[in-house]
C-alpha cells in the first residue's frame, strides 16, 4: 500500500513517537486516521482553545455557571464529539479508536484542560453504550451525536457514578460491597424510579443524556449496581447547583437531584447488576488512559509556557542560558515521553480490544442493514429482550477475554496516575522556578498547576489506581467478569 505524504504536523507526531512511526510502516491507513484526528485536535487547540483560556479561566471564576456555546459548536466542527462514536455510525472511532482518543485530549489539553475535559465528558459519558447493552442506542442516541455535529448544535452526554457520600469507593468491588450509597432505582412496571443525588458530574448542566450508576438494593450495592441511560426531560430531572472550581473552570461540575425520575426498562444497560464490571470497571479499562493523556497534555502546557519564559531576557540574560534551567527542561521532556509511552501501550492494547469489536466482520454485517430496519419495533424490540441481552453477550464472550479486559483496566491505572502525578510535579516545579512575576506564561503554568489537581481526583484517585494495579498484577485478586448469558 502506498503511503500518503504525510504533513509537517504528522512528521512531527511520528517523529516523537516511535512506536506510531513503527506501526504507520505496518498499516499506514489505520496510523493516518490516527494522525487527522490528532492534528484536527491540535488546530482545534492551537486556533481556538489557546486564545480563549485564561479569558475563561476568568469569567468561569466569577460565574461558574457560564457556558460558551459557540466555542461547543466550533468544537463540533471539527467533529470532537465524534470521536468514540463507531466510524459504522458516521463517527471517527476506527480500529484505533483509544490511540485517536488519547492523543486528540492531549492535544487539546497541552492549550486548556477545562476545555479539553468539557469534550472528553461526553465521550466519557457515551462510553457505556458502546458496550453490547448499549447496542440498542446506538441508532438513536449515538447517532444523535454524530447528526447535532452536522447540524451545528452538538449534542452533549455525561457519566454520573459519585455520589455525595460515595466517590472512589463506587469505582472498585471491594469498596462499593461496604460503601455508603444514598441514590436508589426502585423497580416498578415498566422500568424503574431513581431517586438521590450524584455530585461533580463533569458536564453534568448542559448534558441532554446522562449515563448513570445505581444501586437497585442500597444494602447490596454491589450485587445491585446497574447503568441507566437517563435524559435530561425525564419528569422529575434536575440540576440544583454547579460548584465554584479551583481548576478546569471551562468544564461544569454539577449536582444531579433525582427526584422520581421514572427511566424505562429499555434504558437499562445490559443487565440490572452488571453495573460494576460494565459499567464501570470496563469502562474505566478505556478511560482511564485518556486521563492519562489530560495529564501529559497539561505537562506539555507547562513545558510550552515555561520555555516561552525562559526565552525571555532579564537583567541581560535569558534564563535559558543557564545549565541548571536547561536540565530542568530535559527532566521536564524526559517526564513527559515517559508516561506518553505508558499512555500509548494502554491505548494500542486497547484498541486490540475495543478497535477490534468496531471492525468485527459481525458488527459490520449488523450495520449493513439498513438503518430503518435496525430502528424497527421488532429490532429494536429483539435488542431489548432478554433474548437480545443473551445474543449480545454470548458475542462480547467469542470476540473478547476477560483476562484482555482485566490488563487493560491494569494498564490504564497505572497509565492514569504515573502521568497525572507526572504533570503535577512538572506544574509545581515550573512554579517555583518562575518564582512570582506577573507574566502571560506564568499565568497559564499556574492555571495548569491548578488544572491537573483534579486529574489526580477523578477516574478513581490516583490511591485507588495504585491499588487497582496492584491488586491486578501483584495479587491476582481484582478481575473484569463479562456479562454471562442470563436466561
Amino acid at each position: 500500500m502506498k503511503r500518503r505524504r504525510l504533513n509537517a504536523y504528522g512528521e512531527r507526531l511520528l517523529r516523537e513517537t516511535p512506536v506510531l512511526e513503527t506501526l504507520h510502516g505496518l498499516d499506514p491507513g489505520g496510523v493516518d486516521e490516527v494522525l487527522r484526528i490528532a492534528e484536527a485536535s491540535a488546530e482545534f487547540a492551537r486556533l481556538h482553545a489557546e486564545p480563549r483560556a485564561l479569558e475563561l479561566d476568568e469569567r468561569m471564576e466569577q460565574d461558574p455557571e457560564y457556558f460558551d456555546r459557540e466555542l461547543v459548536r466550533t468544537a463540533g466542527s471539527y467533529r470532537l464529539f465524534s470521536m468514540v462514536v463507531p466510524k459504522v455510525l458516521g463517527g471517527l472511532a476506527g480500529k484505533y479508536m483509544l490511540t485517536a482518543a488519547s492523543l486528540g485530549v492531549e492535544e487539546i489539553c497541552s492549550a486548556c484542560a477545562g476545555i479539553g475535559n468539557m469534550i472528553a465528558a461526553t465521550g466519557l459519558g457515551a462510553c457505556p453504550l458502546l458496550t453490547p447493552g448499549g447496542m440498542p442506542h446506538w441508532d438513536t442516541v449515538l447517532h444523535e451525536i454524530v447528526e447535532g455535529e452536522k447540524k451545528g448544535e452538538p449534542v452533549l452526554m455525561a457519566y454520573a457514578i459519585t455520589e455525595p457520600s460515595a466517590g472512589t469507593d463506587v469505582e472498585e468491588p471491594h469498596f462499593l460491597a461496604q460503601a455508603r450509597i444514598g441514590m436508589e432505582a426502585c423497580r416498578v412496571k415498566g422500568g424503574y424510579l431513581l431517586n438521590g443525588r450524584k455530585c461533580f458530574i463533569s458536564g453534568g448542566k448542559e448534558a441532554k443524556y446522562l449515563t448513570v450508576c445505581a444501586a437497585t438494593d442500597r444494602s447490596r450495592p454491589l450485587e445491585t449496581w446497574t447503568v441507566f441511560l437517563v435524559s435530561r426531560d425525564m419528569e422529575g430531572f434536575s440540576v440544583p447547583r454547579v460548584e465554584r472550581k479551583m481548576g478546569q473552570r471551562a468544564c461544569h461540575a454539577a449536582e444531579i437531584l433525582f427526584d422520581n425520575v421514572f427511566v424505562p426498562e429499555e434504558n437499562v444497560i445490559g443487565y440490572e447488576g452488571d453495573g460494576m464490571s460494565m459499567g464501570i470497571l470496563a469502562i474505566m479499562a478505556a478511560s482511564r488512559g485518556p486521563v492519562g493523556a489530560v495529564g501529559t497534555g497539561i505537562a506539555r502546557g507547562v513545558l510550552k509556557n515555561f520555555l516561552s519564559w525562559a526565552r525571555r531576557e532579564r537583567g541581560g540574560r535569558k534564563p535559558l542560558e543557564e545549565q541548571r534551567i536547561q536540565m530542568e527542561i530535559a527532566d521536564m521532556a524526559a517526564s513527559i515521553q515517559e508516561c506518553r509511552g505508558l499512555i500509548l501501550d494502554h491505548s494500542l492494547a486497547g484498541d486490540k480490544v475495543f478497535g477490534g469489536l468496531l471492525v468485527n466482520p459481525m458488527m459490520k454485517a449488523l450495520f449493513a442493514l439498513p438503518r430503518e430496519l435496525r430502528l424497527s419495533r421488532p429490532y429494536l424490540s429483539f435488542l431489548h429482550s432478554r433474548l437480545g441481552k443473551v445474543t449480545s453477550a454470548h458475542l462480547l464472550r467469542l470476540l473478547v477475554s476477560e483476562e484482555e479486559m482485566t490488563r487493560l483496566l491494569a494498564l490504564a491505572s497505572l497509565a492514569k496516575f504515573a502521568s497525572t502525578d507526572m504533570a503535577m510535579g512538572i506544574a509545581s516545579r515550573a512554579l517555583q522556578l518562575m518564582g512570582p512575576e506577573d507574566s502571560e506564561e506564568r499565568r497559564r503554568v499556574e492555571k495548569c498547576y491548578r488544572d491537573v489537581k483534579v486529574t489526580q481526583i477523578y477516574e478513581g484517585t490516583n490511591q485507588l489506581n495504585r491499588l487497582t494495579w496492584f491488586m491486578v498484577e501483584q495479587e491476582g485478586s481484582l478481575r473484569i467478569e463479562l456479562p454471562k448469558p442470563r436466561r
